[in-house]
């Protein structure tokens, strides 16, 4: 990446983050629909023109490629050597029908009866549709992000993207997902043969690298066992407002400190840990969309009992898949239509 290049990077990432945290306080308000995500694009990105970049064209969809081009991405990976490539839509007009018939999924209240897993799998899908179309020139994956986010917590689900964001490993894991998923849908529409070589040469050395659903597994969860998790005996009552669903994990966390009292009486510290593993195991049902079977409490549970609660942590890089070498290298930013 050339200077010029690093400092835009820099100045954009600093704009847009600013612009992503009033997103958080002060959502866009409408139906997650074509308009709703050119406001996003356009909110995010707004302060770029007036900072001299006028190839940025906040809110509005890019031209379609050239007649039997395809638009297409060489991506540097930091942790990876070689070059990888992503194929894009043609954004010609099917394309843009494609576009609408996505986000016709795209509605919180059909998305909040979905369990975590069937949720996490709808919304990986829907993100790897929106971002095939890939419609903007300019911030289609901080874009994406803020959508799918925003649509998650409507329907009632945590998707925490920051996981993926804490170093070059998380980052570049996110990217083989995302482009893996997006290649594989554009596959059928790629007219170049150069592009296609291109694309099965990327696939073939991402081969056993989880696709985008996979990898948001451990990225979602409920909202309301998110609050659960953080919830003290204090906190209860208020949580309970928002969410009266979690009443009987409330109750069984009690009824389970009262057992416990009484059963290992005297032993304040063994308490607490037979607590803790109950409590798990209400946040490991809660965390697979549930609300009520927790169980009664068990005699005295040992570790080994407790159902384990995966944790939101960030990726390791044995856990991206055996690409070939690795070497440090800054990701691309440079798009080409081949």
């Amino acid at each position: 990446m050339s200077a010029a290049d690093n400092d835009r990077d820099k100045l954009e990432t600093s704009f847009t983050t600013r612009r992503a945290t009033e997103l958080e306080l002060s959502p866009v308000r409408g139906q997650f629909d074509v308009g709703h995500l050119k406001e996003i694009n356009r909110r995010l990105f707004q302060d770029l023109p007036k900072a001299g970049f006028d190839d940025v064209k906040p809110g509005e969809f890019r031209p379609p490629a050239p007649e039997g081009k395809d638009w297409v991405k060489n991506r540097g990976l930091a942790t990876v050597a070689g070059s990888f490539y992503v194929a894009y839509s043609s954004m010609n007009t099917n394309d843009h029908e494609r576009l609408n018939k996505v986000l016709e999924g795209a509605v919180p209240d059909k998305l909040r009866g979905l369990k975590t897993e069937e949720f996490t799998a709808t919304i990986g899908r829907l993100y790897a549709e929106l971002d095939y179309v890939h419609p903007f020139s300019d911030g289609n994956s901080r874009t994406l992000r803020t959508f799918t986010k925003q649509l998650a917590t409507e329907a009632g689900y945590d998707l925490d993207w920051s996981r993926f964001n804490k170093n070059d490993a998380g980052r570049d894991y996110l990217y083989i997902a995302r482009d893996r998923s997006v290649n594989e849908l554009a596959m059928p529409h790629i007219k170049d043969d150069d592009t296609m070589r291109k694309v099965v040469s990327t696939l073939d050395r991402i081969e056993g690298n989880p696709d985008l659903p996979t990898l948001l597994r451990d990225a979602v969860r409920p909202t309301r066992a998110v609050e659960f998790d953080r919830s003290t005996k204090a906190d209860e009552a208020e949580v309970l407002k928002k969410h009266p669903e979690l009443k009987e994990a409330f109750r069984t966390v009690r009824s389970a400190a009262d057992y416990f009292e009484a059963k290992i009486s005297g032993d304040a510290k063994g308490q607490q840990e037979a607590l803790q593993q109950v409590r798990k195991q209400v946040v490991d049902r809660l965390n697979k969309g549930e609300t009520s079977g927790f169980g009664a409490a068990p005699d005295q549970p040992q570790k080994s009992e407790a159902a384990p609660v995966k944790t939101v942590s960030q990726p390791q890089k044995s856990e991206a898949a055996p690409v070939k070498t690795v070497e440090a290298k800054r990701p691309g930013r440079d798009t080409e239509r081949n």
